[in-house]
C-alpha cells in the first residue's frame, strides 16, 4: 500500500473538510460582519433561527471610520440589550454642529427628544463591533472569519453559496435566504447583478488619530472652514484626537500615496488659522466618500443592507445608523419568515421601508457637506447667515434633530392614528411594584399587543378584554396598562401594569379603550380606540395575512 505523504493528507484533509461542511445547512447566511452584519445575525439568532456570518478579514477591525451612534439606533441596541455597555464605553455630544465656527456653534440639538437617549453618543465604530459581536456570541453564534464568498444561485428552496477559505479549499452553503451586508464593494450585490447608482466624491480627505497640541477639543464633534478647506475634530478619551481635513490645497495628490502626519498637521493648522503639533499616530489615511444607492434591496432571496445598499457623505454621522437600522428591520422579518408565522410577503416590505430611507439620508447628508464645502467666501457668509436665522426656530430644530437622530421616521403600516409611528420608550409599575421601561417589554422577540384601559374598563369590559388576550401566543405577548389604579386587583391572563406618569396620554395622545400592536422594532403595526374583540380579531387576521403590511416609509 502505498504510503500518505503529507501533501497527500493535506489535500485528504482538505476534500474531507469541504464534504463535511457542504453537508451543513443553516437557515440564512449572513455576508460581512460590520455592525449591519452583526444585527442581522443578533436578530436572527436571538428567535433561535439558524444563521452563520462570514468574514472576509483575519481578525476584528481595530479602524474606525464612524464614530456617531444616533438615538434610534441606540433604541435598537437597547432592545437587543447591548445600549448601556455602548454608552459605559464612550461619551455624549449635544448635537450635530451645522456652523464652521467652534466656538459659536450651531447644533441641532438632541437634548428634547422623547427618547432614553437624547444626545449624539461618540463611539469608535471598531467597539460597537466587538460589544455586537459579543452579544453574538452571547446566542450561540461565532463569526467565522477569513471566508469569502465567491458566488451563489438561487434554487426553488433557498441559496446555494460557495465559500471560499484561507487555504483556497471551498464549500458549498445552503440557505433559505442569503444576506449581502459586505460592504461598499460588495461581492453579494455584484453577483446580482445590481447597479450601484451614482458617482464619487471628487475630493479625498485626510483621516488621523493623533495626538494634538495646540488645540484642545472636547464635546463632541468640531468643525472649522475657511479658504483651504473643512476641518472635522473629535476627542477620545485617551487624549488623542481624530482628525479629518478636507483642504484644497491637497486636492490633487495621488489618492493611493501614504499620508504623512507632516501633512496632516499643516492641512489642520491652515484650517484652524493656528499652529497645532501631531504626534503618535495611531492610523493615517487618505479616504474618498461616494454617493450611490442601489435600485433596491431584495432579488428574490437575496438582501442587500448597509454599505452593500447605500454609501454617501460623512455629514451627519448617518452611514453605520443607517446600515444597524436596516439589520434591524430586516432580521426579525427574516425570522418570522423562516418559521411560517408571517407570510413570505413580509419580507418584500424591507425593501419598500428601508430604500426610501435610504434615499432621503443620500440627499439630507449630501446638502450638508456641500453646505460646508462651499468655496466662495461669500457664500459661505450666506450660509452662515441663514444657518443662524433658520437652524436656532423651534420647529426648525425639532426636524433636525428628529431626522439626523432616526426618532422621525415612520412607516405606512395597518390601521389606526398611531399606526406606523415609532412607539417612545415609558416608564410603567407592575403589581410587584417594580419599574418597568416599555422597550424592555419589546425584547420579547415578536410582537407586543398593548391594552390601555382604565380601572372601571377593566370591569365593564372584562369579557371582550379577556378574548382579546386569548389572541397571544409563542409570537405575540399582551400586556394590559392601566392608567391608574392598582394591577393586582386585576386577574387578567396576561402581565398587569400602571402607567403611572400618563406617558400613554402625554406621549402618544391615547385615550383609554386603546389597543396597540406593536412590531418588534417599536413601531406600530395597527392600533385601535375601542376594546372590540371581534374587530381586533378581524385585524390581526388581515395583519397575519399579509393585507396590512407596510407600504411606504415617511420622515417627518
Amino acid at each position: 500500500m502505498e504510503p500518505i505523504t503529507k501533501n497527500k493528507f493535506i489535500a485528504l484533509n482538505s476534500r474531507l473538510k469541504r464534504k463535511f461542511l457542504m453537508l451543513q445547512k443553516t437557515d440564512v447566511l449572513v455576508v460581512g460582519a460590520g455592525p449591519t452584519g452583526l444585527t442581522v445575525a443578533i436578530e436572527l439568532a436571538r428567535r433561535n433561527v439558524k444563521v452563520r456570518i462570514i468574514e472576509q478579514r483575519n481578525h476584528p477591525s481595530t479602524r474606525s471610520k464612524a464614530l456617531v451612534v444616533h438615538a434610534r439606533t441606540l433604541e435598537f441596541l437597547d432592545i437587543l440589550g447591548v445600549a448601556e455597555e455602548l454608552i459605559q464605553r464612550g461619551y455624549t455630544s449635544p448635537g450635530i454642529d451645522f456652523s464652521a465656527d467652534a466656538q459659536n456653534p450651531l447644533r441641532a440639538n438632541m437634548y428634547g427628544l422623547d427618547t432614553r437617549f437624547p444626545y449624539i453618543l461618540i463611539l469608535p465604530q471598531a467597539e460597537t463591533e466587538a460589544i455586537l459581536e459579543r452579544r453574538l456570541n452571547q446566542l450561540g453564534v461565532e463569526v467565522e472569519r477569513s471566508r469569502s464568498l465567491t458566488h451563489f444561485q438561487e434554487t426553488e428552496t433557498g441559496v446555494c453559496a460557495t465559500v471560499e477559505y484561507q487555504d483556497c479549499s471551498q464549500a458549498d452553503i445552503e440557505a433559505k435566504y442569503l444576506v449581502g451586508a459586505d460592504g461598499s464593494r460588495s461581492t453579494v450585490r455584484e453577483e446580482l447583478g445590481l447597479p450601484f447608482e451614482g458617482s464619487p466624491y471628487s475630493w479625498t480627505a485626510f483621516l488621523g488619530d493623533v495626538r494634538m497640541e495646540g488645540h484642545h477639543a472636547e464635546g463632541g464633534t468640531e468643525q472649522h472652514s475657511n479658504d483651504r478647506g473643512l476641518a472635522f475634530i473629535v476627542p477620545f478619551d485617551d487624549g488623542s484626537h481624530r482628525i479629518v481635513t478636507i483642504d484644497r490645497k491637497y486636492q490633487n495628490q495621488p489618492k493611493k500615496r501614504e499620508l504623512d502626519l507632516e501633512e496632516l498637521q499643516e492641512s489642520i493648522s491652515a484650517i484652524l488659522e493656528k499652529p497645532v503639533s501631531l504626534s503618535q499616530p495611531k492610523w493615517l489615511s487618505r479616504w474618498g466618500s461616494e454617493l450611490r444607492l442601489a435600485p433596491r434591496y431584495q432579488v428574490g432571496r437575496v438582501f442587500i443592507a448597509g454599505d452593500a445598499a447605500h454609501t454617501h457623505s460623512p455629514a451627519g454621522g448617518q452611514g453605520m445608523n443607517t446600515g444597524i437600522q436596516d439589520g434591524f428591520n430586516l432580521g426579525w422579518k427574516l425570522a418570522f419568515a423562516v418559521k411560517g408565522e408571517l407570510p413570505q410577503s413580509l419580507l418584500n416590505t424591507y425593501d419598500t421601508e428601508r430604500h426610501q430611507i435610504g434615499d432621503r439620508i443620500l440627499r439630507t447628508s449630501d446638502f450638508l457637506l456641500r453646505s460646508l464645502l462651499l468655496r466662495q467666501r461669500f457664500l459661505r457668509q450666506m450660509r452662515e447667515l441663514i444657518f443662524r436665522i433658520f437652524i436656532p426656530l423651534p420647529f426648525v430644530q425639532r426636524k433636525l434633530a428628529q431626522n439626523l437622530s432616526g426618532l422621525g421616521v415612520s412607516y405606512e403600516t395597518g390601521e389606526g392614528k398611531l399606526a406606523g409611528k415609532r412607539i417612545p420608550d415609558m416608564e410603567i409599575i407592575s403589581a410587584k411594584h417594580e419599574r418597568i421601561r416599555l422597550y424592555e417589554l419589546l425584547r420579547f422577540p415578536g410582537y407586543t399587543l398593548i391594552l390601555f384601559i382604565d380601572p372601571n374598563q377593566a370591569q365593564s369590559q372584562r369579557k371582550q378584554i379577556e378574548q382579546i388576550l386569548e389572541s397571544s401566543d409563542e409570537m405575540l405577548r399582551a400586556h394590559v396598562i392601566l392608567n391608574n389604579g392598582l394591577p393586582q386587583l386585576h386577574d387578567f391572563e396576561a402581565s398587569t401594569l400602571v402607567d403611572y406618569r400618563g406617558d400613554f396620554e402625554t406621549k402618544l395622545g391615547a385615550q383609554t379603550g386603546r389597543i396597540l400592536l406593536v412590531r418588534p422594532d417599536g413601531y406600530i403595526a395597527f392600533d385601535m380606540d375601542h376594546l372590540g374583540a371581534t374587530a381586533f380579531k378581524k385585524q390581526l387576521k388581515q395583519w397575519k395575512n399579509a393585507k396590512s403590511f407596510s407600504r411606504t416609509a415617511i420622515a417627518v
